[in-house]
């Protein structure tokens, strides 16, 4: 048996109030003379609380008559569940349901009072046997059939029978307010069946009811996922945390790759840089560096692949070279003094030649490119070498401004 849902619990709360009292109203015509007397004592002892003593009297009650017995028994079932025996009043209420002998009135209650500790005793299909002619019947209102539709669904569900408890519950819907109890066995069914759609129409009514509760904000998420529906799922993140919801780090990283999916990598990036401030580590670092390039914020994809290479020195390679790319020379050839030894030796010096060529630093620039080429010799060392010679010659011919 599955775990009962949240309802379930709310339910139980409900029936302690409404099983308390049960309405047990004396007629002279039906009840014989001694009986009658008897009862009212244990009604009077009942409403003073003295529990104990009223039963005593009912279950001494030695009355011919099938219809006394039976009227017994359906007030000891209400002052047994009072006494906190549901067992007992099980018993005694099922006493007075065999019998036939109430009317029909009578035989209402006692039905429903005991479909209500069935269910609390987790004993499904027997209390689902009593309510079903419960909501059937004429007599009962709209009020009560709202109710009735509630307990049936919560006894469908917990029988593994997902269809017949969303119908229970969308009966119940049509007669009663809507609550987060009825709402959330709702979802538990429509998700057993897969009803995504249906399930997102759902949880938007939970999070109108209960909106401080993430549960229902990441399952609208999770029901989004389902449907593939990217824009869903980041619009529902993004409402979330303007609610005051709290998202955890991988929380905040799925943000962003949503963010990411959806073509604005600049969110993506401050979502992270956000993360990265209070928590940092290379992966998240790095995630946020591609985001500031895909946003073609350049400066800030320095910035954070220079915070990575704190963590992963081989982030100081691609920093250098994103520097380079866009004009940041001198930024450039600092870090390229931080790049990791493991760097091929000729790109290395390649990149300290470039730098140093831009910033017209040509005796610099030459040596790196020789050391690039004796390194590793290779055409485009050649190159660059023969490069950078013609120009510290012709800048040597040149007479001095």
């Amino acid at each position: 048996m599955s775990r009962m849902p949240r309802s379930t619990f709310c339910l139980i709360s409900v029936l302690v109030a409404s099983l308390a009292i049960l309405p047990a109203s004396l007629s002279a015509a039906t009840l014989s003379a001694p009986t009658a007397k008897q009862v009212q004592k244990a009604m009077n002892l009942q409403s003073q609380n003295n529990l104990a003593e009223a039963a005593a009297i009912l279950e001494s009650l030695n009355s011919g008559s099938s219809y006394d017995r039976a009227f017994a028994d359906r007030m000891l079932g209400a002052i047994y569940w009072q006494q906190g025996n549901t067992l007992k009043a099980i018993n005694a209420l099922m006493s007075a349901e065999k019998s036939g002998a109430l009317n029909p009135e009578e035989m209402r209650s006692a039905q429903r009072m005991l479909a209500d500790l069935l269910l609390i005793q987790t004993r499904y299909s027997e209390a689902l046997t009593r309510y079903y002619p419960l909501v059937a019947d004429t007599q009962t209102t709209d009020k009560e059939a709202g109710e009735i539709w509630f307990r049936i669904a919560q006894a469908q569900y917990q029988n593994k029978q997902a269809g017949k408890a969303l119908d229970a519950v969308n009966r119940h819907l049509k007669l009663s307010p809507a609550s987060v109890s009825a709402l959330s066995l709702k979802l538990g069914a429509e998700v057993q069946l897969t009803q995504w759609k249906a399930s997102t129409k759902t949880l938007e009514r939970l999070i109108m009811l209960d909106p401080g509760n993430k549960t229902w904000w990441l399952q609208l998420v999770s029901s989004y996922q389902k449907l593939n529906d990217h824009a869903g799922m980041l619009n529902t993140l993004v409402l979330a945390e303007r609610s005051g919801i709290a998202l955890t780090t991988d929380e905040k990283m799925f943000l962003a790759q949503l963010y990411g999916k959806q073509g604005v990598p600049h969110k993506a990036a401050r979502v992270l840089r956000a993360v990265n401030e209070q928590s940092a580590d290379a992966r998240r670092l790095a995630a946020e560096a591609s985001y500031w390039q895909q946003a073609k914020e350049w400066d800030e994809a320095i910035d954070a692949w220079t915070r990575a290479a704190a963590f992963n020195p081989e982030y100081y390679w691609v920093a250098a070279q994103l520097a380079l790319q866009h004009q940041q020379y001198q930024r450039a050839l600092s870090l390229l003094e931080k790049v990791s030894d493991d760097t091929p030796a000729d790109r290395l010096e390649l990149a300290r030649a470039l730098a140093y060529d831009k910033l017209n630093q040509i005796t610099k620039a030459l040596q790196h490119a020789k050391r690039a080429h004796a390194a590793v010799p290779s055409k485009q060392t050649e190159s660059w070498v023969q490069y950078l010679t013609e120009k510290q010659d012709a800048a040597l011919r040149s007479p001095a401004k």
